[in-house]
């Protein structure tokens, strides 16, 4: 049988994010015998798959073959592979430019922030499976998928998984800094990380941010190691710029990310100057801060 896979959000770039619905549907016939190809329309298919994570590229269903399977957030929030499908290993070679495994060993949130499609999509926090389901030992970096690992019931398990295995880890959802305490920051420190993605999207948690800086920063935790998401434009906030302030003090890495809706358009950001922020971070990052704070010094 000839198997059509479509990823509705590739785009031309260097480096390829991998869709891992995808990579898992491909293993799975490839296990049965069956021929899988990917965005290549010209074939045949007996079947066909189609994955959109990004409600803005929904568009391109246009494109796919009559009858396909349809998945992914950004055309259905309910669809779920079946039990078989889920705890399969991905099939990292769908996407041979990819060097690292990834996965969740966690599904959904305790949180409900508005502009988060998550709890709608996954509903409460649960366990969902070992590193070990997903990690292929041809690699030597690990990236996590989990939207929130500190409040996952295993959280305990998947950290201390995680320090045995010799690999780089990137908590790419972000961790919750609201959720960091002493026992968090020493598993943290046992973890190889190129840095340590958190998120300071509301004022109004202000003080955690500040007292798990802090934490990570008696444990030995470099500044320059800790890095942060911060959300603006959405619904209105008017806050951003006193987030980066704080953020700033610190001298940590900032992420702005200016909120994007259904349609892929970014919010409209009028924020007025007031004082100086003094850059520090990634280089791919001076774009997004020149948007939201004006200039630099």
């Amino acid at each position: 049988m000839k198997v059509l896979l479509m990823d509705l959000d590739v785009i031309k770039q260097r480096r390829l994010f991998p869709n891992l619905a995808l990579m898992k549907l491909s293993q799975f016939h490839k296990r049965k015998g069956d021929e899988v190809y990917l965005n290549f329309p010209l074939v045949k298919p007996d079947i066909t798959y189609t994955s959109c994570v990004f409600t803005w590229n929904a568009k391109k269903r246009a494109i796919v073959p009559d009858g396909a399977i349809f998945g992914g957030s950004g055309i259905n929030r309910k669809t779920e592979l079946p039990t078989e499908v889920e705890h399969i290993m991905p099939d990292y070679s769908l996407y041979p430019r990819v060097n690292f495994s990834l996965g969740f060993t966690s599904r959904g949130c305790v949180r409900r922030c508005p502009w988060c499609m998550v709890p709608e999509k996954e509903g409460g926090i649960k366990p969902w499976a070992s590193v070990h389901e997903f990690w292929d030992k041809r690699h030597r970096k690990v990236l996590l998928l989990d939207n929130n690992l500190l409040a996952a019931p295993n959280w305990k398990n998947t950290l201390s998984e995680l320090a045995n295995l010799p690999v780089t880890v990137d908590f790419n959802q972000g961790l919750d800094i609201r959720l960091i305490d002493d026992e968090k920051v020493w598993w943290l420190t046992r973890i190889r990380t190129e840095c340590l993605r958190f998120a300071f999207d509301d004022i109004g948690y202000e003080r955690a941010v500040r007292e798990g800086i802090a934490k990570m920063l008696r444990a030995g935790i470099a500044k320059s190691h800790l890095s942060f998401y911060a959300l603006v434009g959405f619904n209105g906030d008017n806050t951003a710029l006193e987030r980066l302030k704080i953020l700033q003090s610190y001298g940590v890495d900032v992420y702005p990310m200016v909120y994007r809706g259904d349609d892929g358009r970014e919010a409209t950001v009028s924020l007025s100057w007031h004082g100086i922020i003094y850059w520090r971070g990634a280089r791919n990052n001076l774009r997004r801060f020149l948007r939201v704070a004006g200039k630099l010094p």
